[in-house]
């Protein structure tokens, strides 16, 4: 693999029984090799097998979206129609004849018929993106879709049966939701049939430098620059960041900085400084030796898996073990924890 030059340091060959899981995650634009992204891939491609409902789960910028076309592509109805749609992005007026279509004359400035996307998505699948954007009343009506398999235009008599796979996507905990009633029960439980959870990038910081390396040649190819380096210094600042935009606010930064560089590298002073304002490492910062500092972002010389490690023993530990008790103080999802028990051989 031909890494861009800065990066050899920063990212192990992977052990050989992910390569086959890594090439494939990259033809639909997912680039990773920890445990965690792998095997959030491994749990869409067994949903794929299946005309089971899915509910993707994740912070906005995780590749919600990536997932919902891998799982659609990959499984029995990838002959069939993807039709996406963005509950959040359309005026709560417009959704339901987005969603059903319409009639000609069904309301004023219908002046023809509009076939919905749920029609449009028969024999394959949509994709709701931010689906817990929805009203409830809204909700009622997908809830009969899925029950009945019928849809019926807006202003129209004519029930329209459909074959329709849903994948949904939220960034919110839509069961947090439903005990709020802001969410249907009945629903939630139709469209999550199976779940899937996407990491953060803080919690897969070990892919950063793959995904800094992906972006540079893709917009290498896309800018029409000459990028053939990044400063180490760089790829510690971007490891020790939290990401609260996650990769598409990594993506962001490298664009930034390939176009306000003035040579073929990519050095600190090409990093967007309003980016970064939070601090990531651990408490006792006094205690460390060996660190560069760029605003308040600080940037150790200290093994990061170590680190990792003391963090979540420190976290264990505090909650007497508990593992919905750790995985709360640190802010990530239980699953993820466990795997990440794993690999630092904790019991």
């Amino acid at each position: 693999m031909q890494l861009i030059k800065g990066l050899e340091n920063f990212i192990e060959e992977p052990q050989q029984e992910k390569l086959q899981y890594i090439e494939e995650m990259k033809q639909f634009g997912i680039i990773g090799s920890s445990d965690s992204i792998i095997q959030s891939f491994l749990r869409a491609k067994k949903a794929a097998k299946s005309n089971a409902n899915i509910l993707i789960q994740g912070d906005s910028g995780t590749g919600k979206e990536l997932f919902a076309i891998a799982t659609h592509y990959l499984g029995i109805r990838k002959d069939g129609p993807l039709v996406k749609l963005n509950c959040a992005a359309i005026p709560e007026t417009l959704l339901e004849s987005e969603l059903f279509g319409y009639e000609k004359g069904a309301f004023t400035g219908a002046g023809r018929q509009k076939i919905g996307k749920f029609e449009n998505a028969n024999k394959g699948t949509i994709f709701l993106d931010e689906i817990g954007e929805m009203s409830l009343a809204l909700q009622a009506k997908i809830l009969r879709v899925i029950e009945d398999k019928i849809v019926t235009r807006v202003g129209g008599l004519e029930a329209i049966n459909i074959d329709v796979r849903i994948i949904s996507a939220t960034n919110r905990d839509l069961w947090q939701e439903v005990r709020k009633t802001k969410f249907r029960e009945d629903l939630y439980y139709r469209i999550n049939v199976i779940f899937l959870h996407l990491p953060p990038l803080r919690e897969r910081r070990e892919d950063i430098p793959l995904l800094v390396d992906f972006f540079i040649k893709r917009y290498v190819e896309l800018e029409g620059v000459h990028i053939s380096q990044i400063d180490e210094d760089v790829v510690k600042l971007l490891i020790s960041f939290n990401w609260p935009g996650n990769v598409r606010q990594l993506e962001n930064v490298i664009h930034h900085a390939m176009i306000m560089t003035d040579d073929e590298r990519i050095s600190i002073d090409d990093i967007p400084d309003n980016i970064f304002s939070s601090s990531s490492t651990s408490e006792n910062i006094n205690n460390l030796t060996g660190y560069i500092k760029k605003d308040n972002v600080i940037i150790t010389d200290l093994d990061l898996d170590e680190m990792e490690k003391t963090q979540i023993l420190k976290a264990l530990e505090k909650a007497h073990w508990k593992m919905s008790k750790a995985a709360e103080l640190l802010g990530i999802h239980r699953n993820t924890l466990t795997q990440k028990m794993k690999k630092y051989k904790l019991k």
